[in-house]
């Protein structure tokens, strides 16, 4: 008895898919109105109370060398890669000269919201080993505003690959040529000394020999050997061996004297391009006196095409949104049905029962 009971209750819970779809049918206007509802509120919401993103493309071809001229010599760049020379777009130098390039509020914006603007793709090249393309994408409330910042990023990025690649050559060289003069003016001391003491040797040295003399002063010793001839002076080779040395020695110190003017003149132009780089990154005027170092960013970065002003936004897609929204709404409507058919009417049947 008690199992034929329960098979009752059993068939009594089970709910077949006939009935289901039945109860969903007489709730149809539920469900629909509850979809339509949702699809409009998130098309609303989606087009009047979230802001538009608009994005601005620039297409930036990068082929750095790894070394670039200057008067001062071959600089080796320290960087070696265009994928870390790109990476620097974002970085903090740049977004903060283009947050204050562009004029923005203080406390409107910071650096970090403005790197979460900018995205870098690196575009596929099937002919080059190594790609050079890269697509940046700069987001902005409005298309103006969205050209506006990838013109000034760009700019505040070329400005600062630019000082940067000037500053380290400066520095470099400096210090290059600071060692430099030092084992210059050891050499050149070195070799006044050793000239002072040829010069000595060269006073003390007789220019000639007499050999009437010297067989004088060593009678006895060739006595019994065969005639030859006794000439009164010959040239002593010794004497004009040291001229030599010193003549040598002086074109020697002459070349270092000049080598140590030129570095002395370098090293008064690097510290007067340091002071102006200092002044620089102090924004200091530098009109009067600017950096004369070649730059290599404006040969070796540069855009494939201008960017232009987006013509559409970039999000939020309004129909996406109301799709959402309406399948959203579509299976609270479901839910709602299936609680009012199955679950509230069974509750009725209990209380009454």
């Amino acid at each position: 008895m008690s199992e034929m009971q329960n098979n009752v209750n059993t068939q009594e819970d089970e709910i077949d898919l006939r009935q289901l779809f039945m109860a969903m049918w007489r709730n149809k206007y539920l469900i629909l109105s509850m979809a339509l509802i949702l699809a409009l509120l998130a098309g609303l919401f989606s087009k009047f109370m979230v802001s538009p993103v608009y994005q601005a493309r620039l297409d930036i071809i990068i082929n750095m060398p790894a070394q670039y001229h200057t008067r001062f010599g071959d600089y080796t760049l320290p960087i070696n890669s265009n994928g870390q020379y790109i990476n620097l777009i974002t970085s903090n130098s740049v977004l903060a000269n283009t947050i204050e390039n562009m004029g923005y509020e203080p406390g409107t914006i910071s650096i970090e919201g403005l790197r979460d603007r900018i995205s870098i793709k690196q575009e596929s090249a099937a002919d080059s080993e190594k790609p050079n393309i890269y697509q940046i994408s700069v987001s902005a409330n409005d298309p103006k505003s969205a050209l506006a910042l990838a013109r000034t990023l760009f700019s505040s990025y070329m400005e600062f690959i630019d000082m940067m690649t000037k500053e380290r050559a400066a520095n470099h060289y400096y210090n290059y040529y600071r060692v430099s003069l030092l084992s210059l003016e050891v050499s050149l001391t070195s070799n006044q000394e050793l000239l002072a003491k040829n010069e000595v040797l060269l006073a003390d040295t007789e220019q000639t020999i007499n050999q009437k003399e010297v067989l004088e002063k060593t009678e006895g010793i060739l006595s019994g050997s065969v005639d030859f001839v006794v000439l009164d002076n010959i040239i002593n080779q010794n004497y004009f061996e040291i001229e030599k040395n010193i003549i040598e020695i002086k074109q020697t110190i002459y070349a270092l004297e000049d080598s140590i003017r030129t570095t002395n003149e370098y090293l008064k132009q690097l510290e007067t391009e340091r002071e102006n780089i200092a002044k620089y990154y102090n924004n200091q005027d530098t009109e009067e006196n600017p950096i004369e170092l070649i730059g290599v960013a404006e040969t070796s970065i540069y855009l494939s095409s201008e960017p232009v002003a987006p013509s559409c936004k970039t999000s939020p897609s309004n129909t996406r949104n109301t799709a959402i929204g309406f399948v959203i709404g579509l299976m609270l409507g479901l839910a709602t049905a299936y609680i009012r058919e199955f679950w509230l009417k069974k509750e009725q049947k209990l209380y009454k029962h």
